[in-house]
């Protein structure tokens, strides 16, 4: 419930965002952080750090192939 509460008041400071969809765990995120993760690999950081080995998440983050 003061995760809840916390969010709401979060969302009312924060200027006007969109809300993006993670494709894997289906949760809505506007922070910056989860924002580029979700650019880069289509999956929010949860889910990214769960699926994806560090050694793919350096080289896309650093764009090396």
């Amino acid at each position: 419930m003061k995760y809840k509460n916390w969010e709401d008041n979060l969302k009312k400071t924060l200027p006007i965002m969109e809300e993006v969809e993670c494709k894997k765990c289906e949760r809505k995120f506007f922070d910056e952080w989860n924002l580029l993760s979700l650019s880069t690999f289509d999956m929010c950081m949860l889910c990214a750090n769960r699926n994806i080995d560090k050694e793919t998440i350096e080289r896309k983050y650093h764009n090396v192939k």
